[in-house]
């Protein structure tokens, strides 16, 4: 009897889920900061998760909205000489440059004052703090270079860059991470285009838009990333500066993951050869980054391709089984158990036998020449007691496949526990065993290698018997 043992190739094609919840670049925002503010040249932007904060090119004035884009007022910062053209934060201060001094500016918008400042090689036109190595990614878009400074001003990393980048932000939030994205195209020519790069290489991920097409007239600003914004989404904002300038933010990513895959998973099968299958899992505690997991929508249980059970309701990091008693017959059942939420799905699989089995090898198989100068082969085993596959055998042998090793098949017909075979010559000769029953064939055993020689002249020639 042939095994079909269903392959699931995985089996995504029945619940691949988005990785993210809506489309990248959707444009979850646009706020005009030129009118409220007064400004005649927004440039900077930063974000805290609680506010906005916009900087002027023109002098030392910091314009201040809430999270819905409402300004709230402005203030000054003594002592920034021209302006800030670009904006970052570490989460306690806020630090930018004016494009016109090698200085770094360290602030407190709480206090509204310069808290400390890290000499630079180059004029600070655009930057981006680095959490990874608690240090500044700058640029200055005449310079054609991206430099990593240290606290200290310590030059850590410098790269070729001659795409005139006005804003620079770290993303530690999207899949992949951490990268780095830049704003470039200024008044002097170029459109405003965002651009991805990976980090610490700083090869370009292929992923960029242009944001003049969406704010014509407009050129680069300064840039922000934050997954604090809109729920789940991680947002890239920046100012897409003209007549009118503007406060933006994209989606790129979703700030969850997929569920890991289900663990502990068992399939038992019963062992008196029922037609069913208790399946056991755990629940999976860590999504597919290896951090806590967050959400899981649901739990899906797959049965040759076909699905057979969901739990709705998954609770994270419970035991949780299901017992299949929809199998049509004895044989092998393949199954994938698929963890799910709104970012994807993980998955984990397995096959058993399920029902009555077939046969297991015989054992003890041994052979031996019949008797001195007869050209017979007597040939003994053991039957098993057990199945092959694991299950119960509960259908009896019905019969056996002998294969000679010249290639001769005989059938036995009803269980036995030996044969002879008289239809051999001399020489060396060696033999495979397989027992039947009406489930299918049961497993292979070989026998010693048995030496058949006539050292005299009798010859007596039996039929193949049973016994």
């Amino acid at each position: 009897m042939k095994k079909i043992i269903f392959t699931f190739l995985l089996l995504f094609i029945s619940f691949s889920l988005s990785s993210q919840s809506e489309e990248i670049w959707d444009l979850h925002f646009q706020v005009d900061v030129t009118t409220p503010s007064g400004y005649a040249s927004p440039s900077g932007v930063e974000t805290n998760g609680e506010y906005f904060y916009v900087s002027n090119s023109f002098d030392n004035q910091i314009a201040k909205f809430d999270l819905n884009g409402t300004w709230i007022d402005n203030f000054a910062i003594p002592n920034i000489p021209f302006g800030l053209n670009d904006l970052t934060t570490d989460d306690e201060y806020f630090y930018g440059g004016s494009g016109s001094t090698n200085t770094i500016f360290q602030m407190d918008f709480n206090s509204q004052s310069i808290v400390g400042s890290i000499n630079s090689p180059i004029s600070v036109d655009a930057i981006a703090y680095d959490p990874n190595e608690d240090a500044f990614w700058v640029s200055n878009w005449q310079a054609d270079v991206l430099m990593l400074i240290d606290r200290n001003g310590f030059l850590l990393n410098q790269l070729v860059f001659t795409d005139d980048a006005k804003g620079l932000t770290h993303d530690s939030y999207s899949a992949g991470e951490p990268y780095l994205w830049t704003y470039t195209g200024v008044y002097t020519g170029g459109d405003g285009i965002v651009t991805q790069y990976q980090l610490p290489g700083f090869s370009s991920t292929g992923l960029s838009h242009n944001v003049t097409e969406d704010f014509p007239g407009t050129h680069a600003g300064g840039l922000f990333c934050s997954a604090e914004i809109v729920p789940e989404v991680v947002i890239l904002g920046g100012i897409a500066k003209g007549t009118t300038s503007y406060l933006f933010g994209y989606e790129i990513a979703a700030t969850g993951y997929a569920p890991g895959p289900p663990t502990d998973f068992t399939l038992t099968a019963d062992p008196a050869g029922a037609l069913e299958v208790l399946i056991n899992w755990v629940n999976p505690v860590i999504d597919v980054t290896g951090n806590p997991l967050t959400e899981l929508d649901e739990i899906r249980l797959y049965r040759e391709g076909s699905l057979i059970y969901t739990l709705s309701d998954p609770v994270i990091g419970e035991p949780a089984d299901y017992t299949d008693t929809s199998v049509s017959g004895s044989g092998y059942s393949e199954y994938l158990l698929a963890a799910i939420n709104s970012y994807g799905s993980s998955l984990v699989s397995g096959t058993v036998w399920v029902g009555a089995d077939v046969p297991d090898s015989v054992s003890n198989f041994y052979g031996e020449q019949t008797a001195p100068n007869q050209l017979s082969i007597t040939l003994t085993w053991e039957n098993p007691t057990q199945g092959l596959h694991g299950g119960p055998l509960i259908d009896p042998i019905v019969g056996y496949e002998l294969e000679r090793s010249d290639g001769s098949l005989f059938i036995i017909y009803g269980m036995s526990n030996g044969i002879t075979d008289d239809t051999i010559v001399p020489g060396v000769w060696y033999y495979y065993l397989t027992p039947y029953n009406s489930i299918g064939d049961g497993g292979r055993a070989r026998s010693n290698d048995i030496l058949v020689e006539i050292t005299g002249t009798e010859n007596h020639q039996l039929p193949i018997t049973g016994y």
